[in-house]
């Protein structure tokens, strides 16, 4: 692989992450760089300098220091990857901007290796619903809007309106010049909602978005693409919002008797959009059972009552508990940030696409 430039930043400081997009917006070229610019949105509860230790704990390493943004490089065998980064602490949304190029079996190699793996940060996934949301805004705004790929997804139990066979799970990649009217289309008959499209604004912006929080910018204008990023920023104040509610504590109690701890646990609540049938148990048991291990689980009839404890792949253990309208998770010991965004992804992809964070 040749080796790519990263786009050049001067030796400026920015104040705070939106002033480093305002200056990408007067001042990013396009034409002046090597490949297309992809922007990696994740979401950290590391403050600032914990989360730069686990990036260079990881193999990053610092190459300049620009006040609330850091140029840094992963050395690589093929070539080393390097990229912008920046740290907000009111959102815990971390954002890495690079021209690296793509390939088939790699994918902006070690930024998505890093996000995955440590225990306080995750990537920003997009609901379905946003994702919806975010393609009708940009029908209605822009009329001459081309959209000429995209692949939609309806999910499991999703109770979003399909007039054909509405009991299939289904994925469709569509390539076509009339791609917007398809998503349409495909999304009244079938269901579907966009998980990726690619999106070109004649004289205004080329662009693709998918819901694991990847864009990816051709040309043009990047306040339109910063403007729906900050959809991604709304979405994780209500994640930490939610995670900061959850707690695990051990009490002390004293008796006359004797001393002993009791444990502690503060759930997080998930209300569903769709409610949680009797009927609907085993399927959802063997939906767990993909991703947990399953111990003690219980389902009782009547005014629903489910509890189950969980164990993840990488040895997280959990308890759930619910009924028609919400499931809540303890913790057994301290929440790990990580593990609780994958069971919410979890929730989101296989249980209910419009579940929301009790807050």
């Amino acid at each position: 692989m040749d080796e790519v430039k990263l786009f050049s930043i001067p030796d400026i400081k920015f104040d705070n992450p939106p002033e480093f997009r305002e200056y990408l917006v007067k001042n990013y070229d396009s034409s002046q760089v090597d490949h297309d610019l992809t922007i990696i949105v994740g979401i950290t509860k590391h403050n600032k300098i914990h989360f730069f230790e686990a990036l260079q704990s990881f193999g990053f390493t610092t190459v300049r220091n620009l006040g609330s943004v850091s140029h840094i490089k992963f050395d690589l065998d093929e070539a080393p990857l390097e990229c912008y980064v920046t740290h907000d602490a009111d959102t815990g949304v971390v954002i890495f901007y690079t021209n690296y190029r793509k390939t088939k079996k790699k994918e902006i190699p070690k930024i998505r290796d890093f996000l995955s793996s440590d225990v306080n940060t995750y990537y920003l996934f997009f609901k379905p619903s946003l994702m919806r949301e975010i393609a009708e805004e940009l029908i209605n705004d822009y009329e001459n809007l081309e959209i000429t790929e995209f692949t939609a997804r309806r999910l499991p139990n999703s109770r979003f309106e399909s007039h054909i066979r509405p009991d299939y799970d289904r994925t469709i990649t569509y390539w076509g010049d009339d791609g917007r009217e398809a998503l349409q289309e495909l999304g009244y008959q079938y269901g579907v909602l966009p998980s990726r499209f690619v999106v070109n604004i004649p004289e205004a912006i080329k662009f693709v978005i998918d819901d694991e929080g990847l864009f990816t910018f051709a040309a043009g204008n990047l306040n339109i693409l910063f403007n729906i990023l900050e959809k991604s920023v709304n979405e994780s104040r209500k994640t930490m919002k939610a995670y900061d509610g959850s707690d695990f504590k051990v009490l002390p109690v004293k008796t006359a008797g004797r001393s002993f701890d009791i444990p502690s646990s503060t759930p997080v609540s998930i209300q569903l959009n769709q409610s949680i049938e009797y009927h609907d148990i085993s399927e959802f048991r063997a939906k767990l059972n993909k991703d947990y291990t399953i111990v003690d689980f219980i389902a009782r009839e009547g005014s629903l009552f489910l509890s189950s404890d969980l164990v993840s792949k990488s040895g997280f253990q959990f308890r759930i508990k619910a009924n028609e309208n919400h499931i809540k998770m303890f913790p057994d010991g301290k929440m790990i940030f990580s593990e609780f965004m994958k069971f919410y992804e979890f929730i989101i992809k296989s249980i209910d696409p419009r579940a929301e964070f009790l807050i």
